[in-house]
């Protein structure tokens, strides 16, 4: 590697252009990352010393995204690459604090050059031992046939990462917006939903999105969807971004129960999920509807490493061959609930299976689902720094 490399982290949704930059910057350390959700993590996640902003971010509009990047980071340089270069683009970038705007095409001379006038701004000495925020895993849970067991799955993976983590790091969202049932199934009577957080979208921060979360009795909080599906119109896919945003900055875990179709805020969401799982019953309609959802997905080019199969039922009488549905799928199962009479016992009471019966098989088999997301190495670590910020109070 040469002495002036660096370690750069490329943003933009366009993998042409992602594989083209790519190629310029082949003496450096490249991340790349295709939306603002995954860069957010990349920088958390590795030593990054520069970011590179693609077309994809080079309106005036788009690139006011850039502020989740330094909300993490003051002091990122950050280069943005734009296809038209004009005086309503870099008002924005010079409000916000980027380095350098420079236009397409790129070339090796161009882009070099951008570097070196950045570079005078990047401390050297600092490091990720020096650099470690935290910002919470998005676990967006997903159906596209509803009755698959969507909101229980997600219910009691929430409560169980609730029982392993600290309980109020952790947050379940009913994205839901015209028929959550994620309150029913916890027996919370909520005095606030998403609506009142898009009714106040120029005022949110995270105090006030805060006073809008409901507490369950095991201590995790509750978004709560709106209370009648008329009221879904006003929550916009800008609301849903922006509070997705906001939790990931104030939570751990932020678990995610989404609406049995691909419609723009669902894609929205999974676009910003670090972990997607997916819902599929043992019946021929909640696999034919998964398969379908999955060819769209294929379509956008999502990331199908993110996706882990979580299969329902899996003891029912349908006679699917398990085999045959993950060839068609192409994915293999990662987890798998047996059919059991508590769930619907459990969903009447209000009461997750994982508290109501512990020790029954179908609990095991949900924090199984939850294993899936939880990470105990990552949650030394915040245990240990935490302990450590109440040490030096």
């Amino acid at each position: 590697m040469a002495a002036n490399a660096w370690s750069i982290l490329l943003v933009d949704g366009d993998d042409g252009f992602v594989d083209d930059t790519k190629g310029i910057l082949s003496e450096h350390t490249v991340y790349g990352a295709r939306n603002m959700s995954d860069a957010q993590r990349r920088l958390v996640e590795e030593g990054i010393e520069i970011a590179v902003l693609g077309p994809t971010f080079g309106s005036a509009d788009a690139v006011d995204d850039v502020k989740s990047l330094f909300e993490l980071r003051p002091s990122l340089p950050v280069v943005l690459v734009t296809d038209a270069l004009n005086t309503d683009v870099l008002r924005v970038a010079l409000r916000l604090g980027i380095k350098d705007v420079i236009e397409t095409p790129l070339t090796k001379d161009k882009l070099a050059e951008s570097l070196e006038l950045v570079s005078q701004s990047v401390a050297r000495g600092e490091t990720t031992r020096d650099w470690r925020p935290r910002i919470g895993k998005v676990v967006t849970i997903m159906s596209p046939k509803g009755g698959a067991g969507k909101t229980v799955t997600a219910t009691n993976v929430a409560v169980s990462l609730a029982e392993w983590s600290e309980p109020e790091r952790v947050v379940i969202v009913d994205a839901d917006l015209q028929f959550g049932d994620v309150c029913i199934a916890l027996q919370i009577d909520p005095k606030h939903t998403i609506v009142d957080a898009a009714r106040d979208i120029e005022k949110l921060d995270e105090e006030l999105l805060g006073s809008l979360l409901a507490r369950h009795t095991s201590g995790l909080r509750v978004l709560a969807s709106p209370l009648e599906p008329a009221l879904a119109d006003e929550v916009s896919t800008v609301v849903v971004v922006r509070t997705i945003g906001m939790l990931r900055r104030m939570f751990d875990y932020i678990v995610i129960d989404t609406a049995p179709f691909l419609d723009e805020p669902v894609l929205s969401i999974l676009e910003r999920s670090d972990i997607v799982l997916l819902v599929v019953d043992m019946d021929l309609p909640s696999v034919k509807n998964a398969k379908l959802a999955l060819d769209t997905l294929r379509l956008i080019k999502f990331p199908f490493e993110k996706i882990k199969l979580v299969l329902n039922r899996h003891n029912s009488k349908a006679r699917l061959d398990v085999g045959e549905m993950e060839r068609s799928l192409g994915l293999s199962v990662q987890s798998a609930v047996v059919s059991d009479k508590l769930v619907p016992r459990s969903v009447n009471e209000g009461v997750p299976v994982v508290t109501i019966n512990p020790r029954s098989r179908v609990a095991r088999d949900f924090r199984n689902v939850a294993k899936l997301v939880f990470d105990e190495a990552e949650q030394r670590d915040g245990d240990e720094g935490r302990s450590r910020g109440r040490g030096r109070r």
